[in-house]
C-alpha cells in the first residue's frame, strides 16, 4: 500500500520571532510511518519542521511548518500520485494570525520583521482556516487521481463517552477516525477507532494502532 501520513503541528507565525503553535511533538506519527513501513507499506509522511520524523526503508520525508505549507504539500502529493490512504495526524491550527496591533501601530502578522516588545499590549486578530481533512479526497479527484482512503484524528480533553463521540462524528471527510483523550494519556497512550460513526475497537500503543489500521486498509482498497 501507498500511504500518505501528516504528523506533527502547525506553527503560525505572528512576527519574525513569535509563533501561534501547538503540542504536538509528531512521536505518535514518526511511530506509526515507521511500523507501516514495516508490514510493507510505502509511506510519504509530510512531517512538521520542529517535529520528530521517521526514518528507515520505504519512507520518504517533508517538513513543513504553518498551515499553507502543509495544505500546499498535501495538494501537491496528492495530485502528482495515487494514494491508496491518507493518515491524517498532524495537529493543524484552526486559526492563523492575520493582524497584530501593538503600541497604537498595526501591522500585517508574518515572518518578515521582528515587532517591538516595549508596547504594554500587544492585540493579535486571528483567521479561522478551512478544514484540510475534508479536501483531501478532493485534491486527488480534481487532478484526475482515486480518491484515497482517509484516516482523521481527533483528541479531546477530559471528554464523556458522549461528548467524544459527537466530536468523532463531526469529522468530515473521513473514512475512520481514531480518537484519544488527554485525560487518558497520563500512564499510556490508548486509542479509540471508528468506522461509520460506530466504535470498531480500542487499542493501546502505537504499535497496536498499526496493527489494527493495516488489515482495515488493506481490506478497504481493492487493488492489495
Amino acid at each position: 500500500m501507498k500511504i500518505l501520513l501528516t504528523s506533527g503541528g502547525t506553527r503560525e507565525p505572528i512576527d519574525a520571532a513569535r509563533c501561534v503553535a501547538n503540542t504536538s511533538t509528531g512521536r505518535t506519527g514518526a511511530e506509526l510511518a515507521v511500523r507501516l513501513a514495516e508490514l510493507g507499506c510505502e509511506v510519504r509522511a509530510l512531517c512538521a519542521a520542529h517535529g520528530e520524523a521517521p526514518a528507515g526503508r520505504h519512507i520518504a520525508v517533508t517538513r513543513y511548518s504553518t498551515f499553507k505549507e502543509l495544505d500546499a504539500a498535501l495538494k501537491e502529493a496528492l495530485s502528482a500520485g495515487d494514494y491508496d490512504a491518507v493518515i491524517h495526524l498532524a495537529a493543524v491550527s484552526d486559526y492563523s494570525p492575520v493582524l497584530v496591533e501593538a503600541g497604537g501601530r498595526r501591522i500585517k502578522a508574518g515572518a518578515s520583521a521582528k515587532l517591538d516588545s516595549s508596547a504594554p499590549q500587544l492585540r493579535i486578530t486571528l483567521r479561522r482556516n478551512h478544514k484540510i481533512i475534508g479536501r483531501l479526497k478532493g485534491y486527488a479527484l480534481k487532478a484526475g487521481r482515486r480518491a484515497p482512503l482517509v484516516v482523521g484524528f481527533k483528541l479531546t480533553s477530559g471528554a464523556s463517552a458522549a461528548q467524544a463521540l459527537k466530536k468523532v462524528r463531526a469529522v468530515r471527510g473521513a473514512d475512520l477516525v481514531v480518537h484519544n483523550d488527554l485525560a487518558e494519556m497520563r500512564f499510556s497512550h490508548p486509542f479509540h477507532v471508528y468506522r461509520g460513526g460506530r466504535k470498531a475497537a480500542d487499542v493501546a500503543g502505537t504499535e497496536a494502532l498499526a496493527g489494527l489500521l493495516y488489515p482495515l486498509l488493506k481490506e478497504a482498497v481493492p487493488c492489495c
